[in-house]
Parts: structure tokens; sequence; C-alpha cells
């Protein structure tokens, strides 16, 4: 690795906090929507707040389902472009 933190490779993924963000985030769209689909229907402030807890939690749970299937086709991705171009240095072209 350079001395600057950069050697030419893809970074690795880090999973572990890449998952809470998303979500992390998948619960705040949830929360908006549900509250703001709420409010649009003009149900009271308790009804729009559990409405928008359900929507987060579901929301939460669908973009973290969402970035597990994203991040292990990006895992593959990086992987298979590793050993394309392990295949390529291996095998010199003639020109």
């Amino acid at each position: 690795m350079n001395s600057n933190g950069v050697d030419g490779k893809a970074p690795a993924l880090q999973v572990a906090g890449a998952m809470k963000a998303l979500t992390i985030l998948g619960a705040m769209i949830g929360l908006l929507t549900g509250i703001g689909f709420a409010l649009a229907g003009r149900s009271p402030w308790p009804d729009a707040f559990w409405r928008g807890i359900a929507s987060a939690f579901v929301g939460g749970l669908l973009l973290r389902w969402w970035g597990s299937l994203w991040l292990a086709s990006w895992q593959q991705h990086l992987q298979a472009r590793q050993q394309a171009e392990k295949a390529s240095s291996a095998d010199p072209k003639a020109v």
C-alpha cells in the first residue's frame, strides 16, 4: 500500500457499517413517507406517528435486504475483475 493509502485496487467493502447505514437510511425514508402520507390523508398526529413507525420498520428491512443483495453483487463483480486481471497478466497476448 502506498503512503497515501491508495494502491490502485478497489477498496474493500465494509459490510457491517454499510448495512447499518442502509438500515438507518431505509428507516428514515420510511418514517418520512409514512408520516407524510398519513398527514396527507388528514390523520391525527398520533395515528400519523404510528403509521410512520410501522413504515420505518418496513423501510429499514427492505433497504437492508436490497443492500445485502447489492453488496453481494458488488463483491462478485470485484472478484471477477481480479480473476480477469490475473488471467490476463498470466497469459501475455501476441500483437
